[in-house]
């Protein structure tokens, strides 16, 4: 037994240095020569060893990114001094480098390598961003580029038509928009957070905190609105709006938008279901919540 126990798990062990590696989903390893990085499939090289270091393929196996270490000036004015910024290009496997145009005249091919680089461009198998001059594209893993305007932020939804996207203006207030794959707005930029239903095919907008009196709304997905209510909106389904009330303390409201009753509950937490049953959280235990008959069975957080 001890032996079996044994073999597992340096079986573990090897597949997970395999899967870090980039072995399982890309056939690739980085690897180190004259003290430079680059990236071979098998024993052929497919990226160079010229880079201070790469982060290799992703889950996809189509792009990498491939960094020089370089010293640029302190952006403190006071005290001079250098700092060191890896500037990066995104490579597909031919060793071609992804070129994003942030203009009708201008593209950008360099970019700094920040917090949340890698995540950005490994997370998703068919698609990643990149930041140019603190402005957010998306780019497909073919490097097709999918937004040309520049965002605050852009977040891919569970809906594989939708995008969020954020501006941000001259006061620093940040706002929220639904867009689809052309660019073409569905959501107008107005909304702190905006929610979708997939299983009812509808988008909450959060107004909290950017319009005072503003009232959250509820659209459809052809963008048109289908209700306004002045209390926040947690959640919605095509029969139920569920507020969440914040002061003087917290709770729930159900709301029935055809009997127009409502009911309190007291929940610490509501998650999306399947349509008028919800996910409701008491303590540490989670519910499944038929909002039409009331009743509410033991289910578990997915």
């Amino acid at each position: 037994m001890y032996i079996l126990s044994l073999r597992n798990t340096l079986f573990i062990y090897f597949l997970f240095f395999r899967v870090l590696s980039g072995e399982i989903h890309a056939q690739t390893t980085v690897f180190r020569e004259n003290n430079k990085w680059g990236i071979r499939e098998n024993t052929t090289t497919i990226i160079k060893p010229v880079y201070d270091t790469v982060f290799n393929f992703n889950v996809s196996g189509r792009v990498c990114l491939a960094c020089h270490k370089t010293m640029v000036p302190s952006s403190n004015k006071f005290i001079k001094s250098l700092t060191k910024v890896y500037l990066c290009n995104y490579l597909d496997r031919t060793g071609k480098r992804l070129l994003v145009n942030t203009s009708a005249i201008d593209t950008c091919g360099v970019f700094t390598l920040g917090k949340h680089t890698v995540k950005q461009f490994s997370d998703h198998p068919a698609y990643f961003i990149v930041s140019v001059k603190s402005k957010k594209h998306l780019i497909d893993k073919d490097f097709r580029q999918i937004t040309f305007k520049g965002y605050h932020e852009i977040m891919l939804t569970p809906e594989p038509d939708f995008i969020i996207a954020q501006t941000i203006d001259e006061a620093s207030t940040v706002s929220s928009g639904l867009i689809n794959f052309n660019e073409e707005l569905v959501i107008p930029f107005q909304y702190s957070d905006l929610k979708i239903n997939s299983n009812d095919s509808l988008i909450i907008g959060c107004s909290a905190g950017l319009r005072p009196n503003s009232e959250d709304d509820v659209f459809t997905y052809a963008g048109k609105k289908a209700g306004s209510y002045r209390r926040h909106i947690d959640m919605a389904t095509k029969n139920f709006i569920i507020h969440k009330i914040y002061e003087p303390k917290e709770y729930y409201i159900v709301y029935n938008i055809t009997t127009k009753e409502e009911k309190i509950q007291q929940w610490e937490e509501v998650r999306f279901y399947n349509h008028d049953e919800i996910l409701i959280r008491l303590k540490n235990d989670w519910y499944i919540y038929n909002m039409v008959t009331g009743v509410k069975k033991p289910g578990k957080q997915s």
